[in-house]
């Protein structure tokens, strides 16, 4: 009779665990969520802002360091070189977000040099939002209308 207790008490135990690791995974990816969001927010106002390209290269580093990693070790990959880097340092929930956050630096810093830099970093954009549209298994209409500008700039060269 004793030994049910003690069983019924660590199924329920385990029900517990199962709840809270669901709940603490739910509250983790919220909170990515908001990040993603924030980030969009802060490449918009980036964009939107017409500084020198000095002042906007030292606002570009910045928007690195806080949201993805080192600008010296993303910002010159390819886009295959990010993917693997990806897969190597950043978790895997993660992953795909943080692709797509690179993704949007470059089309930040593209959009503001010349060519031939310019076009390089669009391309880069592109290929990568492409992965991440192909692999991370979300429909994302901002995604898509990113992807369209960045045509529509190699178009209008």
């Amino acid at each position: 009779m004793n030994h049910k207790i003690v069983w019924r008490k660590n199924r329920n135990f385990l029900c517990y665990s199962a709840r809270l690791h669901y709940l603490c995974t739910m509250l983790q990816r919220d909170y990515f969520i908001r990040i993603l969001q924030e980030f969009m927010a802060a490449v918009q106002r980036f964009l939107e802002k017409k500084e020198e390209e000095g002042k906007r290269d030292v606002a570009l580093r910045d928007l690195y360091r806080q949201y993805i990693g080192s600008y010296d070790d993303l910002r010159n990959l390819t886009v295959e070189e990010a993917i693997a880097y990806a897969h190597d340092v950043w978790e895997a929930d993660r992953r795909m977000g943080k692709l797509e956050m690179l993704a949007g630096l470059w089309h930040a810093e593209g959009v503001y040099k010349a060519d031939p830099l310019r076009t390089m970093l669009l391309e880069k954009a592109f290929q990568l939002y492409d992965y991440v549209d192909t692999h991370s298994g979300e429909y994302s209409l901002t995604r898509k209308e990113r992807m369209r500008q960045i045509k529509e700039m190699a178009q209008a060269k």
